[in-house]
């Protein structure tokens, strides 16, 4: 990409489709977490609750997609966003202090993931 851009990811515990964009310009890249190729079985803790193992390597393949963006806007379901989010404050605060998260419960599709990233971070083609 020529110019300076921006990322919205898109994360749940399976995978992440990372998209980095520009005014002009828009590129995704899907990160599988390794669990993703598993077949999870969880048991439940005495209160009922599930718990998804930090899966960290996952985590680092999609802080090193976000290498060199001005910002970066996390989406998705459930606690993946917000692990994701504790991940980068503790391991890549570089990143943390420019990540704002967006509560999208259902995934929008691409072109408007697109459109809330280059509408969050004012860019214009």
């Amino acid at each position: 990409m020529s110019a300076r851009y921006y990322a919205i990811v898109w994360i749940n515990h399976n995978a992440a489709e990372v998209f980095r964009v520009n005014a002009i310009e828009e590129s995704k890249l899907v990160v599988n977490s390794h669990t993703s190729l598993q077949s999870l079985h969880h048991r439940g803790h005495i209160d009922g609750s599930e718990h998804h193992p930090v899966d960290t390597d996952y985590f680092a393949r999609i802080a090193s997609a976000l290498n060199h963006v001005g910002g970066t806007l996390l989406a998705g379901p459930g606690e993946a966003r917000f692990e994701l989010g504790r991940y980068l404050g503790k391991n890549r605060p570089d990143l943390a202090s420019h990540v704002h998260e967006l509560d999208t419960p259902d995934h929008p599709g691409d072109v408007a993931l697109i459109a809330m990233a280059r509408d969050h971070f004012h860019l214009s083609g």
